[in-house]
């Protein structure tokens, strides 16, 4: 045997034993090697393939379709690569990715194409599946309707969910790469980026109501779950984010719940009825004059309490309502004459129709309407003006500082240590030391000032001042105040301590509510900042929620 030909023998026996699909094809394309893997694909002794043509092992259409174009592009000079499924010897459909060379030695007289192939076809319907169930996934995230988003470690956003896209009114493609900082207002952004390191820094979801602002000047409150994305513990991780804008229902919320005050405010007494005259719901006053609904007002009917003074009604439907009311009289179970007005309140959906029926006594009309507004006022427990008071005599000042060019001052004051009171020795405890509390903090003030207890341990003080010195004075009186022992029996030596925020009017805030939320932000600065007991608003330098006690 010539060197040649040894040197021919060596190369082809080499691929013999080489796994892979490899193959050495000439210029007129007949197979000149193949390796062990290509002929085990095709069922074939390596014999069987050598010294035969492409299309014979292939068959003529994929030859044509698939293979001698990129044989030609090698050929040429060229490089080529191509993919293309086909039938294995147990006639199996097999994706193989083909990458072609041109080939200058023994096995082929002047140039041809050393040909290494790979089954992929683990590989392909793997990321199938895999795009099958990212599709699926996004489709899912998508029909969500909470905004969905997900930012990296330095809070840059990845992705978004559709919701989201239309809760800030623009493509993902203006969001994605983009922070914070670039989307919303600096106090927002640097609000939501400290209760982002929160979560990060727990390594814990936390969920939580966030009032952001955004740079086009919407502010909405959003109902936000937070949780760590640890993609590697030597990193900071990223967050997830899932919320909602609940800014609406927040509201509608509020409305109904001032709508229940009305309702239970109202002097006179009213009863929310059923068609057939079943009472639903019976407010302060109408218990205050009909003692059988101080127990079980619901189980009651109309006819329980009052009848009309014509022949007995089925339903409230049979009364002539004019422009939906109806004005008559009725007789209670004693004989008593009442006048009385009922408006009907149609359902949306036809069924379910209400009934409102007023009652007008001018016997205790007065009676009821002073014990009513006293309810309405005043704080229960301290007996001093309550949130709907505050706000009522904060309109008033607001008004009256506008007219006369003087500033006014709210101190939003918070009781520190408070809590371990209430949670060690219980409720009652804690109301007791609430009522000397607010008995103290009623010495601090003059008689033109209006201090008013929001709920808890919570107060807040309206001041005509002259100069912003006038509140910070008063401030200090307040803290000194609240530092002496309680002196009360089982908490002679204990003291409690107060966080207060100061803002101004006008430099601060033009409405009452505003004005209200800039003194909570700088008590919430008051209370994170070690060694000060008050804070202006202006010192504060956040527009952000603050955490509870």
């Amino acid at each position: 045997m010539s060197k040649q030909e040894k040197k021919l023998h060596r190369e082809a026996s080499i691929l013999e034993h080489v796994d892979d699909m490899v193959s050495v094809v000439d210029s007129q394309y007949i197979y000149r090697a193949a390796s062990l893997g290509y002929a085990q694909f095709f069922g074939l002794a390596t014999e069987e393939i050598v010294g035969k043509p492409v299309w014979e092992i292939h068959g003529k259409t994929v030859f044509e379709d698939c293979i001698k174009a990129g044989l030609d592009k090698t050929l040429a000079g060229e490089k080529a690569r191509l993919q293309f499924w086909r039938p294995n010897h147990r006639g199996e459909m097999r994706c193989i990715d083909s990458k072609h060379d041109l080939y200058r030695g023994e096995l082929t007289q002047g140039i041809g194409v050393a040909v290494v192939g790979r089954d992929i076809t683990d590989t392909v319907l793997a990321q199938e599946a895999l795009k099958k169930e990212q599709d699926l996934l996004n489709t899912i995230i998508n029909a969500v309707s909470d905004f969905i988003f997900i930012k990296d470690s330095q809070g840059v956003y990845q992705r978004c969910n559709k919701s989201f896209e239309r809760f800030l009114d623009m493509p993902a493609a203006e969001i994605i790469g983009k922070t914070d900082h670039q989307l919303m207002s600096p106090a927002s952004a640097e609000y939501i980026l400290n209760k982002d390191q929160a979560v990060k820094q727990s390594l814990q979801g936390i969920r939580n109501d966030e009032w952001v602002t955004y740079k086009d000047g919407r502010r909405r409150l959003l109902d936000m779950y937070k949780l760590p994305i640890l993609a590697d513990a030597d990193k900071d991780p990223g967050l997830l984010g899932i919320g909602r804008n609940v800014t609406y229902e927040r509201e509608a919320e509020d409305n109904l719940l001032l709508s229940t005050l009305v309702f239970d405010a109202t002097p006179d007494p009213c009863l929310i009825l059923t068609t057939e005259g079943k009472i639903i719901s019976a407010n302060a006053a109408a218990q205050l004059q009909f003692t059988e609904l101080n127990n079980t007002p619901c189980q009651l009917h109309l006819s329980d309490l009052l009848q009309f003074t014509a022949e007995p009604l089925q339903s409230l439907e049979q009364l002539e309502y004019k422009q939906g009311n109806w004005c008559g009289e009725l007789t209670d179970l004693h004989g008593h004459l009442h006048f009385a007005t009922i408006s009907h309140l149609q359902a949306r959906d036809g069924k379910g129709d209400k009934y409102v029926l007023f009652i007008r006594d001018e016997a205790t009309q007065q009676q009821i309407s002073e014990t009513l507004k006293l309810q309405a006022y005043q704080d229960s427990l301290t007996g001093l003006p309550n949130r709907r008071m505050l706000f009522s005599r904060l309109n008033s000042a607001i008004a009256r500082a506008e007219r006369q060019q003087h500033l006014l001052a709210v101190l939003y004051i918070d009781l520190n240590k408070f809590k371990p009171i209430n949670d060690e020795l219980g409720h009652f405890a804690g109301d007791e030391v609430l009522v000397t509390i607010a008995q103290r903090l009623e010495g601090c003030f003059r008689a033109t000032d209006t201090l008013a207890r929001l709920g808890g341990d919570e107060f807040v003080a309206l001041l005509d001042i002259n100069e912003p010195n006038q509140a910070s004075q008063v401030a200090e009186k307040v803290c000194n105040c609240l530092n002496q022992p309680l002196g009360i029996k089982g908490l002679e030596q204990r003291s409690v301590s107060a966080s207060i925020g100061i803002a101004l009017f006008p430099e601060n805030a033009g409405s009452a509510e505003e004005l209200l939320h800039k003194a909570d932000q700088a008590m919430y600065q008051a209370k994170r900042s070690a060694g000060q007991n008050y804070r202006f608003y202006a010192e504060s330098g956040a527009d952000s929620p603050r955490d509870t006690d």
